[in-house]
C-alpha cells in the first residue's frame, strides 16, 4: 500500500511537471474576443445578484463572526495538502469581517492566527509572533486566510474590479452562469488569482467556485497551473444571510461525485458579533489591514 502512495505521489508530480504555464480560467470566447462592455455588464449584475440571494447585503452590520468547524482531508492529495496536523480536526474560529485577522482555536486549546497577515502563535498564553517564511507556518498561514476568505467568497469577489460573464454551463442536472472575477487584468498573471463564480439559474445561489493558486504552502513543480474548486452546500440563515454550513473541496477540477472531494469543512455553530472585535487585536502596533494580500 504504501508503494501504491508513492508511486501515484510521483505520477501527480509528473503530470502536473509537465506544465509550465499558470492557470487561465478564462473560456476560449473570452480568450479570443477579449473582454466587452455587455459582458462586464453582465458578470456585475449576474454577481450582485446572487449576492443579495444569499443575503450578503446584510454583511456590513457586522463586524466579526465565530464558528466551529469539523474539518477532514481524505486520499493521497489530502495528505499531501493537509493543512493541519490531523486527518480529521475539531477547531473553533474567530474572523474579522473584509480583513485578513483571524485566529484557530485547536483541541489542544493552542490558538494561532493572522493579524494583518502577521502571523502568531499563543501557546499556554504566551504570544509568539514568527517570520511568516518559516516552514512550520505556511500550511497554518494559508488555513486561516482561506477558511475566511471561502466563508466571505460571495462578498470579496464581488468587490473585485473585473467581473467578466464567461456565458454558461450543465452540472449535475442544473443549468449555471458562469462568472470569471480577478484583480489587475484578465488575462493570468502571477499577482492575482482568477475565480470563476457558477451561480445557479434556479436559486441564484453561488454553488461552485474555480479559483486558481498562484501562491501556495505546496510548490511542486508546475503548480502554477493547478487551481481547484470550492462546493457551498447546506445553506442555513444566520442573521438574514444564507451561510453554507458545508464546504467541499475538490483537486483541479469540478467533480460530479460529491465524494471525491480533497477536504470537507462542516461548520456549526455560526455567530455574528459575539465578540469584541479588538480580542483580534493581538499587538496594537500593528496597521489596520483590508481585502487583499
Amino acid at each position: 500500500m504504501k508503494t501504491i502512495r508513492i508511486i501515484g505521489v510521483i505520477v501527480f508530480i509528473s503530470v502536473i511537471a509537465q506544465s509550465c504555464k499558470i492557470a487561465d480560467l478564462r473560456t476560449k470566447e473570452v480568450k479570443q474576443e477579449g473582454v466587452t462592455k455587455q459582458k462586464l455588464e453582465k458578470g456585475k449584475l449576474l454577481l450582485d445578484q446572487a449576492w443579495k440571494a444569499q443575503g450578503f447585503d446584510k454583511l456590513s452590520e457586522h463586524t466579526v463572526y465565530s464558528y466551529h468547524g469539523q474539518d477532514t482531508w481524505k486520499g493521497m492529495l489530502g495528505r499531501m495538502g493537509n493543512i493541519w496536523s490531523k486527518s480529521t480536526s475539531e477547531m473553533d474560529f474567530k474572523y474579522k469581517i473584509g480583513s485578513f485577522d483571524g485566529q484557530v482555536k485547536f483541541e489542544n486549546s493552542n490558538y494561532s492566527g493572522l493579524q494583518n497577515w502577521n502571523y502568531y502563535d499563543i501557546i499556554n498564553n504566551d504570544t509568539i509572533f514568527s517570520d511568516l517564511k518559516l516552514k512550520k507556518n505556511e500550511r497554518i498561514v494559508f488555513g486561516v486566510s482561506a477558511f475566511q476568505y471561502f466563508v466571505e467568497m460571495i462578498d470579496r469577489l464581488r468587490q473585485a474590479p473585473v467581473v467578466v460573464y464567461q456565458g454558461e454551463d450543465e452540472f449535475r442536472g442544473q443549468m449555471y452562469d458562469l462568472v470569471l472575477c480577478t484583480w489587475g487584468t484578465v488575462e493570468p498573471h502571477m499577482e492575482h488569482d482568477q475565480y470563476v463564480a457558477w451561480i445557479n439559474k434556479k436559486t441564484g445561489f453561488m454553488d461552485f467556485t474555480h479559483y486558481t493558486i498562484r501562491d501556495s504552502y505546496l510548490k511542486p513543480p508546475g503548480y502554477k497551473s493547478i487551481g481547484g474548486v470550492i462546493e457551498f452546500t447546506d445553506f442555513k440563515e444566520v442573521e438574514g444571510m444564507l451561510i453554507p454550513h458545508t464546504h467541499l473541496v475538490y483537486a483541479l477540477k469540478l467533480r460530479r461525485n460529491p465524494n471525491k472531494n480533497l477536504h470537507k469543512l462542516i461548520i456549526s455553530g455560526f455567530k455574528f458579533d459575539d465578540f469584541n472585535p479588538e480580542y483580534l487585536e493581538i499587538d496594537k502596533s500593528i496597521s489596520v489591514g483590508g481585502n487583499f494580500k
